[in-house]
């Protein structure tokens, strides 16, 4: 049963099936008609302007990228936003984020670098995005957003602090203390069975790799400012594709419903589908009652809006790219380190 749900093909159809109920339930909420009348009413002046911040998001998310990297190599920001776009395209088409994978294989394959410090890198951005949309919610919490539910409530702001609080102290340990850190977890690799410890060491020493930008305090600073910034930006777009559908909540909102999709994100559908478009809606009708037609329009441009422009740019880098032949032979090797 194991070795059957290990297969990719059904991995895929797994994730499809999924990917498909989800938009079924969020579809099935408002008739079809009322979500394309909202549509189409919507301000094309706020559409465009979500879609020029969208494209900037990834520019600076790519530019974070360069600087996470400085510790291994000075990587110029072209092949990093090239890299990013293709990886964020692939995640559009291929269950699980492969483009997670595909994104740190193909620098490497390009600049010759360590394929694990890459991935490393890239698990070192989801906790940076993990801490800078809590940083978000504990903003929107603290200033009584859904002042009449559950949102408010103090134990909520505190789990939030505490999250955050604990991730900063666990990163910042295992770089002032790597040796301390490292005794610590092969005290705990005994605990496994003799033949995972490899594996587990492997997979500790390459997480700990993603966070050498945080040994100079210069370097850890303009990661986290650019990490705020960019989730600052993040919000701006959905707020943009909001007032399109003339919803006037404040920016503090914004924060909650920006979270809900980055829960829905976490769904594992190609490119959030299903997942991204249900969570939006949850947020914006049964916490903040907007209308259930205009936040089915909101979740469906937003999350368009999201990935359709990169995924374009994406799919003309890999089309211009010798890259193909590359995920060929990662598809037949496994091995997706860079060549001699």
């Amino acid at each position: 049963m194991m070795r059957w749900l290990k297969s990719p093909r059904v991995q895929a159809a797994i994730s499809l099936v999924l990917a498909a109920g989800l938009l079924a339930f969020f579809l099935s909420r408002v008739p079809l008609a009322d979500i394309g009348r909202q549509i189409a009413a919507a301000d094309p002046r706020w559409l465009v302007t979500s879609v020029v911040v969208s494209l900037s998001i990834f520019t600076a998310r790519a530019l974070r990228w360069t600087w996470i990297l400085r510790p291994i190599q000075r990587v110029p920001f072209l092949p990093a936003f090239r890299t990013t776009a293709i990886g964020f395209a692939a995640n559009t088409v291929l269950p699980a984020r492969a483009g997670e994978v595909i994104r740190p294989a193909l620098l490497a394959r390009e600049r010759g670098l360590p394929f694990s410090a890459l991935l490393a890198s890239i698990v070192f951005e989801r906790i940076l995005d993990a801490l800078s949309q809590l940083l978000f919610l504990g903003i929107a919490l603290s200033a009584g957003v859904g002042s009449t539910g559950t949102l408010s409530s103090a134990r909520i702001r505190w789990v939030v602090a505490v999250v955050g609080a604990v991730a900063v102290a666990v990163a910042l340990f295992a770089v002032l203390w790597r040796p301390a850190t490292e005794r610590g977890l092969e005290r705990l690799f005994r605990l496994l069975p003799e033949r995972a410890r490899p594996i587990a060491r492997r997979i500790a020493l390459t997480f700990l790799d993603g966070f050498a930008s945080l040994k100079t305090p210069r370097l850890a600073l303009i990661v986290a400012a650019g990490s705020i910034g960019m989730w600052l930006a993040i919000n701006v777009q959905i707020y943009c594709v909001m007032r399109a559908f003339d919803i006037r909540l404040p920016m503090t909102a914004v924060f909650v419903v920006t979270t809900a999709a980055v829960l829905g994100l976490a769904v594992p559908t190609p490119g959030g589908v299903g997942g991204y478009h249900a969570a939006v809606q949850f947020a914006l009708n049964d916490i903040f009652h907007v209308p259930v037609a205009t936040a089915t329009g909101v979740a469906l441009v937003a999350h368009a809006v999201s990935f359709v422009p990169i995924s374009i740019l994406g799919f003309i880098f890999f089309a211009a790219s010798p890259w193909k032949r590359d995920l060929a032979d990662l598809r037949q090797t496994g091995d997706p380190s860079p060549g001699p």
